[in-house]
């Protein structure tokens, strides 16, 4: 946006919002709505990422002699994830109001945090935790903490599925009702971009400041304190955010268009069977058949297939890495220093759309008959800027796995090198070690594996971002939340095939295998997007112009 057009945007009333070129785009947003929205973003995703990191230091803390309780808890909650995601987001699809839905999940979710938050500290309250001087002790009982733990863990189910259906109600509803038509300000591109941003930001930092604090106090029990607190201080910020974007976008306040209704049972069926739970199950694997029904099936499934990766920085490769004699600090760096790739992907992310989308990069518009139109969001006036959008999220999508897979390459050859130079040290060398403390890996190998590490991070945000986009502009309006439910139900079964995986194969010299499945999980990513973009383009090169290339080159030579 030039200076001029950006001068009149600024000065516009906020209730007319202007475009880029000075029209008034009435489905836009204002500066002062989309701060609103992303603060009301900002502090779900706050909350979201700093009790995902939380729960596993309170887990820890509560059964700190065993990873049984820890696998436990992430097993239980994968499943649950995989059976109610779905529900969701049918749920979510199915309410008229957009505002009470929203609220609903923000208020759910903070309060089974606060609700969890209680029940952990009375876990980690015992006396065999904290010992007979701290301020409040309850005296030890298995049976009462098994319990305990198990609500705590039962509040964390609910905590996930709002925290869901509050990304769903943000990402895949109130986002692209919003969002401004494609190429002016706070598009479907921009939102996503700086919504993505915010989510990676508080990855980052929320667990850090959590970390920070318990080490500050030297208290996990006043960790839990810090949390339940800012889950409550939290709530008015986000309602008073989210009320004030609701009420000042009159597409938001319109009643959302009711999907259509389900098929009629069969007329054998009685009423009673209808209700039963096998009519519920048909329900479920409905929303399953319709998501296979969609065209983005398969870019939805290769994205939820990374989530087996675990090259990534989840708890069993941070293990692996410790064990293996990393120090926390060079962990943390090399965490940091792949955040900010992350965090990058939303900065190129636009540029490479609009780069990747533009005429003279393919071919001919009118030779791609196949994607125009085909349930974009926008007005017919922009539909081929649109069918411009859609090409470039294939292209930078293909650009983004096939950057990732370049760089995971050297991090499997990287850990299997390190995993055999540990294998082939002597038993004797291990003993000294034991003795005078763990020797780092090999000083080449470990700038490989981190450096690398790295640079994947930004192909695997690339894609996701442009694969969430193409969901969300190529799916029907009515199945965008239910298709987004059933998404999150298949991304956590390949998060509880990475957990399984890790459980079956525990050892540390085990670990190279899972870093070469790993890599296959990605090559497999990659042929199902590559070949998806081919049957949607008709080609994935204009080897035409490859081949002029090389001839003007050769020519020049």
């Amino acid at each position: 946006m030039d200076s001029d057009s950006e001068d009149s945007f600024e000065r516009a009333d906020e209730s007319t919002p202007i475009g880029g070129d000075g029209s008034v785009t009435p489905n836009s947003l204002t500066r002062s709505q989309a701060l609103n929205l992303y603060v009301s973003h900002a502090f779900s995703t706050w909350n979201a990422r700093g009790y995902e990191f939380a729960a596993i230091l309170f887990t820890a803390a509560a059964y700190p002699d065993t990873l049984v309780a820890a696998a436990l808890r992430m097993i239980i909650v994968y499943f649950a994830m995989i059976l109610f995601s779905s529900s969701v987001g049918h749920w979510v699809e199915r309410s008229p109001d957009r505002l009470r839905t929203l609220l609903s999940t923000i208020l759910c979710n903070r309060g089974s945090v606060i609700l969890g938050s209680f029940f952990w500290i009375l876990i980690l309250s015992q006396r065999d935790l904290v010992g007979d001087e701290a301020t409040f002790v309850l005296p030890s009982n298995a049976f009462l903490k098994g319990a305990g733990f198990a609500v705590a863990v039962t509040f964390g189910i609910v905590e996930r599925l709002s925290a869901s259906g509050n990304l769903i109600s943000m990402e895949r509803d109130w986002v692209v009702t919003v969002a401004a038509p494609a190429g002016q300000p706070y598009d479907l591109t921009h939102l996503n971009a700086v919504m993505r941003r915010i989510d990676l930001v508080c990855k980052l930092i929320s667990p850090i400041l959590i970390s920070a604090f318990i080490s500050a106090f030297g208290s996990v029990r006043l960790g839990v304190v810090f949390t339940g607190l800012t889950s409550l201080l939290s709530i008015p910020v986000e309602i008073f955010s989210a009320t004030r974007v609701w009420n000042s976008s009159p597409p938001l306040q319109a009643p959302r268009a009711a999907p259509p209704p389900p098929p009629p049972p069969p007329p054998q069926r009685t009423q009673a069977e209808s209700r039963s739970w096998l009519a519920r199950t048909r329900q479920y694997f409905h929303g399953f058949e319709m998501y296979f029904s969609t065209t983005v099936w398969i870019p939805s499934v290769a994205l939820a297939l990374l989530h087996f990766n675990m090259l990534t920085w989840r708890a069993t490769f941070i293990t692996y890495l410790i064990n293996v004699g990393y120090s926390l600090n060079t962990i943390t760096v090399a965490r940091a220093v792949g955040s900010v790739f992350e965090i990058s992907s939303t900065v190129i992310t636009p540029r490479g759309i609009e780069y990747m989308g533009k005429a003279r990069h393919h071919a001919h518009l009118e030779d791609e008959d196949d994607e125009s139109g085909v349930g974009l969001i926008a007005s017919d006036q922009e539909e081929s800027r649109d069918v411009q959008t859609v090409i470039g999220l294939q292209r930078f999508g293909l650009w983004g796995m096939s950057w990732q897979l370049v760089n995971t390459i050297p991090v499997t050859l990287a850990l299997w090198a390190i995993s055999t130079l540990k294998e082939e040290e002597s038993l004797s060398a291990f003993a000294r070690r034991v003795v005078a403390g763990q020797t780092p890996p090999n000083v080449a190998w470990s700038v490989v594996l981190f450096s690398f590490l790295a640079f994947s991070r930004l192909g695997v945000w690339v894609f996701d971002l442009t694969t969430q986009q193409l969901t969300q502009t190529l799916v029907p309006t009515h199945q965008r939340s239910s298709f987004a439910g059933t998404e999150n139900s298949i991304v956590n079964v390949f998060e509880l095939l990475g957990a399984g995986a890790a459980i079956a194969f525990p050892r540390m010299e085990q670990y190279k295998w899972l870093a070469l499945a790993s890599l296959v999980s990605v090559v497999i990513s990659l042929i199902m997007y590559a070949g998806w973009v081919r049957r949607q383009r008709g080609h994935l090169l204009h080897w035409e112009k490859v081949a002029h290339s090389i001839c003007v080159g050769d020519r020049g030579r």
